[in-house]
């Protein structure tokens, strides 16, 4: 009899720690305050419009608000649904019968406007709504979106939409106005930072602040892409530090950039020339590694005038370096 070794998937970080209630949101106070609040006072409107850039957390937050409106734990709406219901495992697993994912992108037509209305008029299955989770909303065309303005503005009593978007201009303004809009800000670098440092701690990752900051720096607001590139850097099976980010992401070691900086700080032509021709030979091409520069530059011009303003910096160049430059 043979015997079959199956090692169960590793599940990625940005899915493992996708927050499961408002109260564990991450970067976003007014948004988490406002939605419980609406729970709290049955204040539930007819749709909702998530907007803002990506990994931000809209689609997480629309779940999560779906589960806490039909969590079965509790006679009415809650801010902390349990996740253990069939209601709130279904709608994890997007195979909810009165939470309704349509990807936008592929169901854009005006037909599937129209279904989606004639869904709307079904009483819930087992909840106390009927959501209809509408990501990627800008995709729809200008004709679907008009057969929707009506529903949205005045539907059944038992129905809720929420539109998520990372181009609300592309909207129809009459849908907007209908909406109650939730504005989901791009994240800072320490807010991302530090929570990335909770789960290197929980999954035991040993990994450097800088290295830290270097991924939230690259994520440039949105907290999946960092738990992916942290995840990714895990892969190379060794204290991860700020040089493995840099190069896993394509861009210039700080190692690099202090050496074309100290040979143009001592007019060392030659050298300048050999590094340069390193750079490019290693496969950075001119654009990024004088885009690398001038990030450099501008972050020691902030240092020379603001010599504590750390959490300005935007260059693979950590602090420490770049403050020793400005005391020369």
């Amino acid at each position: 009899m043979i015997k079959l070794n199956i090692t169960m998937p590793t599940v990625a970080l940005h899915q493992k720690y996708r927050p499961k209630t408002l109260a564990k949101l991450v970067g976003q106070p007014y948004v988490q305050t406002a939605l419980t609040s609406a729970i709290a006072r049955m204040h539930i409107a007819p749709a909702y419009l998530f907007t803002g850039s990506w990994g931000t957390g809209k689609t997480s937050t629309a779940r999560i608000f779906a589960k806490s409106l039909n969590c079965l734990s509790f006679n009415g709406p809650t801010d902390e649904p349990c996740g253990t219901c069939q209601s709130c495992r279904s709608i994890e697993t997007s195979n909810s019968l009165d939470v309704s994912e349509i990807d936008a992108a592929s169901n854009n037509g005006v037909d599937d406007a129209r279904a989606l209305v004639e869904r709307s008029s079904l009483a819930p299955v087992q909840g106390r709504y009927r959501i209809f989770l509408i990501d990627e909303s800008h995709m729809l065309t200008q004709q679907s979106q008009n057969a929707l303005l009506k529903c949205i503005e005045e539907p059944p009593p038992h129905v809720v939409f929420i539109l998520c978007t990372t181009e609300v201009h592309k909207v129809l303004p009459t849908i907007v106005s209908r909406c109650q809009v939730f504005h989901f800000r791009a994240l800072s670098i320490q807010t991302i930072a530090q929570h990335l440092q909770e789960v290197a701690d929980a999954e035991t990752i040993a990994v450097e602040d800088e290295a830290l900051m270097a991924i939230a720096r690259f994520a440039e607001g949105g907290l999946r892409d960092a738990l992916q590139l942290l995840g990714q850097v895990t892969l190379l099976g060794e204290a991860v530090i700020a040089n493995h980010v840099v190069e896993m992401t394509g861009g210039v070691t700080e190692t690099d950039l202090m050496a074309v900086l100290n040979a143009i700080a001592t007019n060392d032509t030659f050298q300048l020339l050999k590094l340069s021709r390193t750079l490019v030979d290693s496969g950075k091409t001119p654009k990024l590694i004088l885009s690398s520069l001038l990030q450099t530059y501008r972050d020691l011009l902030i240092l020379k005038s603001a010599p504590k303003a750390s959490d300005l910096l935007t260059s693979p160049v950590n602090y420490n370096p770049l403050k020793a430059i400005t005391s020369h």
